[in-house]
């Protein structure tokens, strides 16, 4: 590899798989120090944000298996392929992963729960490292969570929205948790009604947060300056009437509303320029599709092929667009019951780059600081002993004074893969 340039070498890697770069930490000390330095899992979590790897979660949230649905084949009308299982993820005295989708943000996971709230983890499934969040000294009265990345800080955050009452009125207090300071703080509160069918999931995209709110409108809390903005919906045609569910996600890097007629229809519309709301554009429209029916749940879209992958309880099947036709993709190795999400696989180690990290750079800190102090002491001491030297006419040249060799601290780079 030393015939490869450092810069395309550093490009190559940065566009694989989390997976196959945690093998290739391996290969030499030199790899892994660049696979494992924070500049690299920010320049690699910022590729992966196109990712198709789904993630498949069986009942009990102990294990989870993987399958990259760019291997599918949509000519075949039918085909059966094989997952890729995952370690399990499951630790003592962690709360087992709650049903798929959860919010999550380059390949890192909040298990939150609204009935077992008060325990908060952030999960890496693929390192299977951690982060256990303290308990808010709020009440419990969860509307809407979250989880985003601050490129701004370089931070990753975590909201949680609380339906609270303060002089008979009721608000919606807004608490947000720093993972480099490791601790809660309280902002202003949310302008907005939340959408309730049990907390909403907030949908991380373009350095903010998003939740649907009860007044046809999409609500978004910018991660940098805190602050809460808006986004119309697209314009619905006469018939919305008969609309019964919502839904928003994020699919092939845009925001995308799926809307469930009593019809039955479904239609799925697209925010192609983040931010613009005259850029919604319909993606699909569906109605029932022979067995299928229209209770589908949007996984991925691919642009290149004009199709969409979607999930119906637990089959999957490819539409196509264009030519308004779907086919079922049969899947061995699944579990029994299971949920599932879209999600990239990240480098991230909770417990070496987050909270650690901080706490390690403080301590660095103190200790150079009390190193400072020791030396000082130690200038001082000398001038001293010179003083009483130079009283007894006894000199020592520079010379004479042997060397130190100096000694370069190399850093250890340790491994939980």
């Amino acid at each position: 590899m030393s015939d490869v340039p450092s810069v395309l070498f550093h490009e190559i890697l940065r566009r694989l798989p989390a997976e196959s770069l945690l093998r290739f930490r391996a290969v030499c000390k030199g790899w892994r120090r660049l696979i494992d330095h924070p500049s690299f899992i920010r320049t690699h979590a910022s590729n992966q944000s196109s990712s198709t790897t789904l993630l498949i979660r069986n009942s009990i949230g102990t294990r989870f298996c993987s399958l990259t649905l760019d291997s599918l084949n949509y000519k075949d009308a039918e085909q059966t392929i094989d997952v890729t299982p995952v370690k399990a993820v499951y630790c003592t005295g962690v709360p087992r992963a709650t049903a798929l989708p959860v919010p999550s943000c380059n390949g890192l996971i909040l298990n939150s729960h609204y009935r077992t709230n008060k325990t908060w983890v952030i999960w890496n499934p693929l390192t299977r490292t951690f982060h256990e969040l303290p308990e808010p000294d709020i009440e419990t009265g969860l509307m809407g969570s979250g989880i985003g990345y601050d490129s701004a800080s370089d931070d990753y955050k975590v909201v949680r929205i609380d339906r609270l009452f303060r002089h008979g009125k009721s608000v919606y207090q807004t608490s947000v948790y720093s993972l480099k300071m490791e601790s809660w703080r309280i902002i202003k509160d949310c302008p907005y009604d939340i959408s309730w069918v049990g907390p909403t999931r907030g949908i991380f995209l373009g350095g903010a947060i998003h939740w649907l709110s009860l007044h046809d409108i999409i609500i978004a809390l910018d991660l940098e300056t805190e602050e809460y903005r808006e986004f119309s919906m697209p314009v619905l045609p006469p018939n919305s009437k008969e609309l019964f569910e919502t839904r928003l996600d994020v699919l092939g890097g845009c925001l995308v509303m799926s809307f469930y007629y009593l019809i039955p229809r479904m239609e799925g519309w697209m925010m192609k320029d983040y931010g613009d709301e005259k850029s919604w554009v319909k993606l699909f429209s569906f109605g029932g599709i022979g067995s299928i029916g229209i209770r589908l749940k949007p996984l991925a879209y691919f642009k290149n092929k004009g199709r969409v992958f979607m999930q119906r309880d637990e089959e999957f099947f490819w539409l196509d667009i264009k030519n308004h036709s779907a086919k079922k993709v049969v899947i061995h190795g699944l579990p029994d019951d299971f949920t599932s999400q879209i999600m990239p696989g990240s480098l991230f180690r909770l417990d070496e780059s987050c909270a650690a990290a901080v706490k390690i750079t403080a301590g660095m800190k103190r200790k150079r600081k009390t190193t400072k102090n020791k030396a000082d002491a130690r200038v001082e001491h000398s001038v001293s002993i010179t003083d009483i030297r130079s009283r007894v006419e006894h000199s020592v040249s520079i010379a004479d004074i042997p060397s130190r060799s100096d000694s370069t601290s190399k850093a250890n780079w340790s491994s939980n893969y």
